[in-house]
């Protein structure tokens, strides 16, 4: 009979984290960039929007490449993207970008995912993004790369923002629905 070691701790403070703690600090500069009424800094809104959703990928391959996978950062992760691209939306919402029911769809959604989530994490228990999550949150990030670059009424924009907002919706049910029937979360390391 063989025995199974315990996991080895994960420091809070490590390179995966440190990614994702950069695209937290990068989201008041992208804010101010896309509201600042210069019509050239929405290209560099959109450059910084996307170094900082590049850091969402990036972080998480470093927590399975160097073992730093964490419930920590399992929780984090998902609200610095939340945080990046709900104020995005908020910020495109106020220049017209996009209607506002679909902002308060999307943020009404994240709220509650991520109440579900600090739920769990004061129960010991994390909730990691789903494959269809990150997905839904790639169709968010290129909606608001498109609708920061292009036209508000652009056929492709509109397209992406209706697919991420379809996506939104889904996912949130997914996640309750995991919840409800005790398959959410998994043990905080």
């Amino acid at each position: 009979m063989t025995t199974q070691l315990p996991a080895k701790p994960v420091p809070h403070w490590n390179l995966a984290n440190a990614f994702t703690l950069l695209r937290v600090a990068l989201v008041p500069l992208f804010a101010w960039l896309l509201v600042w009424r210069d019509p050239s800094l929405p290209k560099v809104a959109a450059a910084v929007f996307a170094i900082a959703a590049a850091t969402d990928g990036l972080d998480g391959f470093v927590a399975r490449r160097l073992h730093l996978v964490s419930g920590f950062g399992q929780t984090l992760d998902p609200i610095a993207d939340k945080l990046l691209v709900g104020t995005a939306l908020v910020a495109l919402a106020l220049d017209d970008r996009i209607p506002w029911w679909a902002l308060v769809v999307i943020l009404g959604r994240e709220f509650l995912v991520s109440g579900l989530r600090i739920w769990l994490a004061r129960r010991g228990r994390a909730l990691p993004s789903s494959m269809l999550g990150k997905i839904k949150t790639n169709f968010q990030i290129l909606a608001v790369l498109l609708l920061t670059l292009l036209a508000p009424e652009n056929p492709a924009a509109l397209i992406v923002l209706w697919i991420s907002v379809v996506l939104t919706v889904f996912t949130g049910i997914q996640y309750f629905a995991a919840a409800i029937r005790g398959r959410a979360g998994v043990p905080w390391r």
